[in-house]
């Protein structure tokens, strides 16, 4: 007998549909910080299969997947939609969006007291520093 491993969270009918089928699972439920964690996980997995979609359907299906995760890790962290919208509204008029694809390669600070290279070098994984 084929046993899989998926050590993942997975949408809330799933373990029924493998029940129904006849195949034996081992699951838990998740509450808390776990499901919290768990969704962070999945929100992940999912973007990475954003860049894997094949055509239109697939992409759409992809995001809904991501949305969902939105939606279920504002609700676990008791995060309204509104207090979303609230924080989105507020840093795209401050920042903007995304749309117009500014992308930056590097930046050179030329003051080493500058509040840019502070923040930078507090993430050096996410910013490398080149020498």
């Amino acid at each position: 007998m084929p046993t899989f491993k998926y050590a993942k969270l997975v949408r809330d009918n799933i373990p029924s549909f493998h029940e129904e089928a006849g195949h034996t699972i081992v699951s838990q439920t998740l509450t808390g910080k776990a499901l919290s964690n768990a969704l962070i996980e999945k929100l992940h997995e999912e973007t990475d299969e954003i860049n894997n979609a094949l055509d239109q359907a697939a992409l759409i299906e992809e995001i809904a997947d991501v949305q969902q995760i939105i939606h279920d890790l504002c609700a676990t962290n008791n995060i309204s939609k509104k207090a979303l919208d609230e924080v989105i509204t507020k840093k795209s008029a401050r920042k903007g969006g995304f749309l117009q694809g500014s992308y930056i390669d590097t930046v050179t600070m030329p003051n080493e007291d500058d509040e840019w290279v502070t923040y930078c070098r507090r993430s050096p994984e996410k910013y490398p520093e080149i020498k």
